[in-house]
């Protein structure tokens, strides 16, 4: 499964403080968005900053919009 990627970090951030993710330290919580093609927020998550994604999870979500 392909699918792309953003990663946003200070002093860009911009899309991070859009979603409300940018700390005020000037890193991003670890958070995942998926958004379809029409641009509709399908998931979102944020996790622990210390913990991983579950992958089974992201896969999951993105092969519901696919």
């Amino acid at each position: 499964m392909n699918y792309p990627l953003l990663s946003d970090f200070y002093p860009h951030g911009g899309v991070a403080e859009k979603y409300g993710v940018l700390r005020k330290e000037g890193y991003c919580e670890r958070a995942i968005f998926i958004i379809d093609k029409q641009g509709i927020i399908r998931y979102a998550e944020v996790y622990d900053i210390g913990k991983k994604p579950p992958s089974d999870i992201l896969f999951r979500e993105l092969e519901k919009i696919i």
